[in-house]
């Protein structure tokens, strides 16, 4: 009984410590803002593995009958955080876009007053690029070419071409 109890609350444990490593991690991977150091995930999957490891035990072995409910309740707060995180996520998400579109907007307008200006295509296909506009970014990036055609132009435009 005593080895059932501790290998249970380990994989449970471990478990709780993945998904929660994983959600903090999830930032990077689909909303590309900013990773999370390993290091402070590490930390916090630890202080998660210990808490939940031994409150585990704890319930187990003193009251079996509300292990089943303290796993569920474990699991919902889980649930709650990664509601709230990747609704969180996706505010910053808007944001970003919100600011890289006024980006686009005031870059526009400068390169109407000086069309000359390779620096502002280069930038502005970097941005279009970012915006997920790819036929954009490849326009505004041959437009730097032409205008300065340097290697990196010409290394950024291969690249959009692939």
């Amino acid at each position: 009984m005593l080895i059932g109890t501790i290998f249970y609350s380990g994989a449970f444990a471990a478990a709780y410590a993945w998904a929660l490593a994983w959600i903090l991690e999830r930032r990077d991977r689909k909303y590309g803002q900013g990773s999370v150091s390993s290091a402070d995930s590490l930390g916090a999957g630890l202080y998660v593995f210990a808490f939940i490891f031994f409150s585990n035990l704890l319930i187990v072995s003193t009251k079996p009958a509300y292990a089943g409910f303290y796993a569920g309740a474990l699991i919902t707060a889980l649930a709650g955080f990664c509601l709230y995180k990747e609704s969180v996520y996706k505010v910053r998400a808007r944001r970003v876009k919100h600011r890289r579109r006024a980006e686009v907007r005031l870059l526009e307008h400068h390169i109407v007053k000086d069309p000359g200006n390779a620096s502002y295509y280069e930038r502005l296909s970097e941005v279009y690029e970012s915006l997920g506009d790819k036929t954009k970014a490849l326009e505004t990036a041959r437009m730097a070419a032409k205008l300065e055609p340097t290697v990196s132009n010409h290394w950024r435009l291969k690249n959009l071409e692939e």
